[in-house]
């Protein structure tokens, strides 16, 4: 342990004594006018008895705090990985239904109708597809495929729109048309055979 010796104390009360003495009158401002009137400002009081002149206290405005761009190939955790809007867009613009095919028929469909969608890139972290059948928004999903079930017999058409974390519309796919057909009771009657 290291002690404090007298000569370390004093030299303690010396900077003390004198960053007393010297503070305040560093702070002092004289104004001098000599006989021409021109005006003076100066720290020395110009005779003795001299008063200071009551300065207004000095305004401080913060400066702002601004955060850096991160600069190109620099990586600031997710932010660094995301892709700009105008990126994606360009990044999707393939984004297409591939399944059903426009204008196909679909004969007696025993289970639901697949809807099937394409893209070149994989699907950022919390981009969806909603899908929508005829005008009326069907499902929301990140499956490429998404079934349908229970239409009916005649014209459907299908969309889909792909969506960014934020909720904004990525890419919208072409439309496409479809129809369902069933077998008329009709048509598979057996004809009955002539006699005779």
């Amino acid at each position: 342990m290291k002690l404090i010796t007298s000569t370390t104390v004093l030299l303690i009360l010396v900077l003390i004594t004198l960053m007393g003495s010297t503070g305040p009158g560093l702070a002092q401002v004289y104004k001098v006018v000599d006989k021409d009137g021109n005006v003076t400002f100066t720290d020395r009081p110009p005779a003795e008895g001299a008063k200071p002149v009551e300065l207004s206290p000095i305004s401080v405005i913060e400066a702002p705090a601004y955060k850096a761009k991160p600069k190109a190939g620099e990586e600031e955790g997710e932010a660094a990985n995301e892709l700009s809007l105008k990126d994606m867009r360009r990044n999707y613009r393939d984004f297409e239904i591939v399944a059903p095919q426009q204008e196909q028929s679909i004969w007696q469909p025993e289970q639901s109708v697949m809807v099937a969608w394409s893209v070149r890139y994989e699907l950022q972290k919390g981009m969806t597809v909603t899908v929508s059948l005829n005008g009326r928004e069907y499902a929301t999903s990140t499956e490429r495929m998404i079934p349908i079930g229970e239409l009916d017999r005649g014209e459907h058409v299908v969309s889909a729109v792909l969506k960014d974390v934020k909720n904004r519309k990525i890419a919208t796919a072409k439309p496409v048309t479809f129809f369902i057909r069933r077998p008329n009771i009709y048509t598979n009657r057996a004809r009955p055979t002539p006699r005779g």
